[in-house]
């Protein structure tokens, strides 16, 4: 369990690098060590949690986005 919540920080971190236009969508699936499918949920959640901070007129930093969205993905929030 506990490599997996890495797996996913990593993803969520990678994912939000790819955002920014740091690294390429494929860099950052390789990095994570997850599988695509994973991958693309990690991106999902970092995608949603930039779009919630932004809506919120929040200017959203990359250690905003990477909190938020890792919280929400591995179910730390509302805890």
């Amino acid at each position: 369990m506990a490599k997996e919540n890495v797996r996913k920080v990593l993803g969520v971190t990678a994912a939000v690098f790819a955002q920014m236009g740091q690294i390429s969508k494929e860099e950052a699936l390789e990095m994570s060590g997850l599988d695509a499918q994973a991958f693309e949920e990690a991106a999902h959640k970092a995608q949603l949690a930039e779009q919630e901070l932004k809506a919120g007129k929040k200017e959203a930093s990359f250690y905003d986005i990477v909190s938020k969205a890792t919280a929400e993905y591995m179910g730390l929030m509302n805890k």
